[in-house]
C-alpha cells in the first residue's frame, strides 16, 4: 500500500463563543503535527515507516449545524484518515452523533460533558475529565475557611448539559462537606441583567460563590460583583483557569479559584510526547505565549492517538477504537484511561488553581499544590 501523507481533520471555533478556547486548541493542534512532522512523521506499524501529516481544519463559528455540516464533510469529501473534535461539550456532542453514523473515531479533547461519556457513543476517544468531578476537591482544600454556617451560591447558565452537571458536581461536595446550599441562580442570556444578578446573590447572603457560565458570562459575574462591593469568602468560576481571565480583569481576579484539566505547574513523567516544560517552551516560540488548557488538551489528543495507532498498528477505525478501550499512558496533559463499559476518561484529574498576586498557583491536589488557598475574597 503506497500512502504519501495521512489527513488530520478537525473543526475548531475561530469565531463565535468558544473562540478564544478554539484559537489556541488550533495552536496546540498545529504544534503537534509540526513536531510529529520533524521527527519523521506518524509512525504506523502496518506502513513500516513514520508518514508526514497534513491538516485540514475548519471554522464551525461555535455552532452546532456548522459543526455537523463540517464533520460530515470532513469524513465523507475531504475522507480524513484521523478526525479531531470540537471545542465545547454541545459542539462536540453534535461531532460524535456524525462520527457515529459513519463509524469514524473521533478523537475528544474538548467536551467533558458527562453526558458525551454517558451517551453510548462506541467511536468517541475522550481525554478530559468528566464535568460532574471538575470542582472534585474544592471543599476539601477549604477546611478552616468555611464553617457549617456558611451558605454557597451556584451560578449556572440555564441551556446545556456542562453547566448543569458541573453545578450538578459541585452541589453535591458541598453538601457533602455539611454545607447549605441555596437555591441555584442562573446567569442571564443578554449581558444588561448582570447587576440585578449580583443584587440578588447578595441579598442570598453566601460566604462562597461558584459560577458556571459561558468565559464571558463568568468575566461579567466577576464585574458586577465588584461593582456592587459584595465580598464573599471564596469565588470559583470555571473561567478562571484561562490567561485571558486576568487580562481582562486584572486585580478583580485576584484570588478567583477555578478548575483546569491542564496546568504547567502540575509536574507529570510522560511516557509518550513532551514534559511539560519542553511543550510550554516549544509553544512560546511559536506563538508568543503561554498555552492554557485547551492549547494542551489538542496536542495531548495527538499524542494519545499517536499512541492509540503504535498499540493498534494501523490507522483503521476498527482497529483503533478496540486499541483505545485498553490504552493507558501519560502524557504532559497527565493520565489517559476509558472506563471499558462507557468509555468516559478515568485516568485523568483536574487541578484547581488560585490567582494570586497576578500568578496562576495550583492549590489541589496537595501532592502537586505550589501554594495555599488565600482567603478572604474581597471584591470591593
Amino acid at each position: 500500500m503506497s500512502v504519501i501523507s495521512l489527513s488530520v481533520g478537525a473543526t475548531l471555533s475561530q469565531t463565535g463563543t468558544y473562540a478564544l478556547q478554539g484559537q489556541q486548541a488550533l495552536q496546540g493542534l498545529r504544534l503537534w503535527l509540526e513536531d510529529t512532522n520533524e521527527q519523521g512523521g506518524l509512525f504506523v506499524a502496518e506502513l513500516r515507516r513514520g508518514v508526514p501529516l497534513q491538516l485540514i481544519t475548519y471554522d464551525d463559528r461555535s455552532r452546532r449545524p456548522e459543526v455537523e455540516r463540517l464533520i460530515e464533510q470532513l469524513i465523507k469529501h475531504d475522507r480524513v484518515d484521523l478526525l479531531i473534535g470540537p471545542y465545547s461539550s454541545g459542539l462536540t456532542r453534535a461531532a460524535a452523533g456524525v462520527a457515529e453514523w459513519h463509524q469514524k473515531v473521533l478523537w475528544n479533547h474538548g467536551g467533558s460533558s458527562d453526558t458525551i461519556m454517558q451517551q453510548g457513543f462506541h467511536w468517541l476517544v475522550n481525554l478530559p475529565t468528566p464535568a460532574s468531578r471538575y470542582f472534585a476537591g474544592l471543599f476539601t482544600c477549604l477546611t478552616g475557611f468555611l464553617s457549617n454556617e456558611d451558605r454557597v451560591a451556584i451560578v449556572q447558565r440555564r441551556r446545556g448539559t456542562f453547566a448543569a452537571e458541573v453545578a450538578m458536581g459541585a452541589k453535591q461536595q458541598a453538601e457533602g462537606s455539611g454545607l447549605a446550599v441555596l437555591s441555584a441562580f442562573f446567569y442571564p442570556e443578554t449581558p444588561g441583567p448582570f447587576l440585578a444578578l449580583a443584587r440578588d446573590l447578595a441579598a442570598a447572603k453566601p460566604a462562597m460563590i461558584v459560577g458556571v457560565g459561558r468565559y464571558e458570562d463568568d468575566v461579567a459575574l466577576v464585574r458586577a460583583l465588584a461593582q456592587i462591593r459584595l465580598r464573599v469568602k471564596v469565588l470559583a468560576v470555571v473561567a478562571a483557569p484561562m490567561q485571558a481571565f486576568w487580562e481582562d480583569l486584572q486585580g478583580l481576579a485576584e484570588g478567583c479559584i477555578g478548575p483546569s484539566q491542564w496546568e504547567p505547574g502540575r509536574d507529570v513523567r510522560p511516557d509518550v510526547g513532551p514534559t511539560s516544560a519542553a511543550f510550554v517552551e516549544r509553544f512560546r516560540r511559536r506563538y508568543g505565549q503561554t498555552p492554557d488548557y485547551p492549547a494542551a488538551q489538542a496536542y495531548a489528543a495527538g499524542l494519545v492517538m499517536q499512541r492509540g495507532i503504535a498499540q493498534a498498528g494501523t490507522c483503521a477505525n476498527v482497529d483503533l477504537r478496540k486499541a483505545t478501550r485498553t490504552l493507558v499512558c501519560q502524557t504532559f496533559y497527565g493520565g489517559f484511561q476509558l472506563d471499558p463499559v462507557s468509555g468516559a476518561q478515568v485516568g485523568h484529574e483536574t487541578v484547581l488553581i488560585q490567582w494570586q498576586h497576578g500568578m496562576k498557583r495550583i492549590i489541589h491536589p496537595v501532592a502537586v499544590a505550589q501554594a495555599a488557598p488565600l482567603m478572604p475574597k474581597s471584591l470591593a
